[in-house]
């Protein structure tokens, strides 16, 4: 699984997409972006965004359970541990677009 640092590009292990530094910081230009990587970006966040969409289906369901005769203590064990996942899945799934924000904006530019 991979994790995506700031826009900067650093989350994108050991090349930089972007560019390097100049005055104003990182210039995220289109010729200079792996295509591969740009395209495991979009495959990462649609990953993402199906499996948030499965977790609240998962989550709507269990709390439908909360307080009948279904809720144990796995039931609430899950729930949490569900829950805990698609909080960490959101922030990577932000921090991806933003990135990806970044390459649009970028490429618009050239």
């Amino acid at each position: 699984k991979m994790s995506y640092g700031s826009i900067d590009g650093s989350g994108f292990g050991s090349r930089n997409p972007f560019g390097g530094p100049s005055r104003q910081g990182y210039q995220p230009l289109a010729t200079q972006i792996d295509p591969s990587e740009l395209q495991e970006l979009f495959q990462e966040t649609s990953a993402n965004v199906f499996r948030i969409n499965s977790n609240v289906t998962s989550l709507e369901r269990s709390l439908r359970s909360l307080g009948t005769s279904n809720d144990t203590q796995e039931l609430q064990d899950g729930l949490h541990a569900t829950q805990q996942e698609t909080n960490k899945t959101i922030t990577t799934s932000t921090k991806a677009i933003k990135q990806l924000s970044e390459v649009v904006r970028g490429s618009s530019r050239v």
